[in-house]
């Protein structure tokens, strides 16, 4: 009975384990990054779904054709924004970070004497 337990124990931890180093793998951290570009029509867009999402670590594209932004996501570990960017000029169009700007909020002013 105390081998039976015992040996069911051994194998919990060593599933349980199994299961958290998989797990580990599966959550590589992923970044977004999102360029202007210089696409003008649906034929621009193609190119670059047909083409960006092989990059390496790449995991979803996203172009905004009335925008001209491209939106990708992907691992950090296997690719930079700098990288990305050359792929997209490689295909023929420019490319440009683009940076979030952080609104200031402004009180609003009453009349003053």
């Amino acid at each position: 009975m105390k081998t039976n337990l015992l040996i069911t124990a051994i194998a919990f931890f060593f599933f349980s384990s199994f299961t958290l180093s998989a797990q580990e793998k599966n959550n590589k951290e992923l970044t977004t990054v999102k360029f202007t570009t210089s696409i003008d029509c649906q034929n621009c867009v193609n190119t670059i779904m047909k083409n960006v999402p092989y990059e390496k670590g790449v995991k979803d594209v996203k172009c905004d054709l009335p925008t001209k932004e491209v939106t990708v996501q992907y691992q950090r570990d296997k690719n930079n924004n700098e990288s990305l960017k050359r792929s997209i000029e490689k295909l023929g169009y420019t490319a440009k970070e683009v940076t979030e700007k952080k609104k200031e909020s402004v009180a609003p002013q009453g009349n003053r004497p």
